[in-house]
């Protein structure tokens, strides 16, 4: 509507500041140049609503690659049987975190975790099961950290959570929502079987354990692998003494 409303008056405008003179010189009588303004706003109705079209076009074009490049981020980024950051998000992040940890003097711990038993669900029950585990602990995850926080799929079964401004008794926390959080879980086999399993975390701090993204990474891991170590010979302790 606000189309014809301008070239109307345009046309309106013309026919009263150039029909005098125009009228003065020619024989064109008043209809015809009231014919002929109507003309030109109807050339300009037709040039104004081809630009709006094409205004249209354009931003509905514009929005269109806005939101496929939107989803091609999120591809690159984020894990898609867990819905958490991927690895090459999560290291990326890491250096990140870690310089503001260090820039402004706020502590920054690095939670690495896996379930226990993977292998075993997945070769008993199959790998559609073992992909269920996955899809849960990502939910578990996703749930229990904050806003801040960042969850990734580190690898397989291995997940791990940078949590900023947190040092290490607030991670230890954090670790333990998780363990009881996935231990009162169940995935469903196609048996109906209601299938539980625990996780072990490993943690390590910024600036304590190190500086490094590299070496806070090989700090965690190896507090992880102590943690299962120490499970392990405790179950093997129990079953020998039976």
């Amino acid at each position: 509507m606000w189309v014809l409303g301008a070239a109307l008056l345009v046309a309106m405008a013309t026919l009263v500041i150039v029909g005098p003179a125009v009228m003065s010189r020619t024989s064109f009588t008043s209809a015809q140049l009231v014919a002929m303004s109507l003309g030109v706003a109807y050339g300009l109705l037709v040039a104004l609503r081809s630009r709006n079209a094409h205004l249209k076009t354009e931003r509905a074009y514009s929005t269109h690659l806005e939101e496929l490049s939107q989803r091609l981020r999120t591809m690159a980024y984020r894990d898609v049987l867990t819905g958490l950051y991927n690895h090459r998000y999560f290291h990326e992040q890491l250096a990140h975190e870690i310089d503001r940890s260090i820039r402004y003097g706020q502590p920054l711990t690095v939670l690495l975790f896996d379930m226990d038993n993977f292998k075993t669900i997945n070769d008993t029950y199959g790998h559609l099961v073992g992909d269920k585990f996955l899809s849960l602990v990502g939910q578990i995850v996703a749930k229990h950290i904050r806003s801040s926080d960042i969850g990734a799929r580190y690898g397989g079964d291995e997940f791990a959570i940078i949590l900023p401004n947190t040092n290490a008794e607030e991670a230890r926390l954090t670790a333990t929502k998780l363990e009881e959080a996935v231990a009162r879980s169940a995935a469903m086999t196609p048996g109906e079987v209601a299938v539980r399993l625990g996780i072990s975390l490993g943690y390590a701090s910024c600036p304590d354990d190190s500086r490094l993204p590299g070496e806070l990474i090989e700090a965690a891991d190896r507090r992880l692998y102590e943690i299962k170590t120490a499970r392990r010979s405790g179950s093997r302790a129990l079953r020998e003494t039976a």
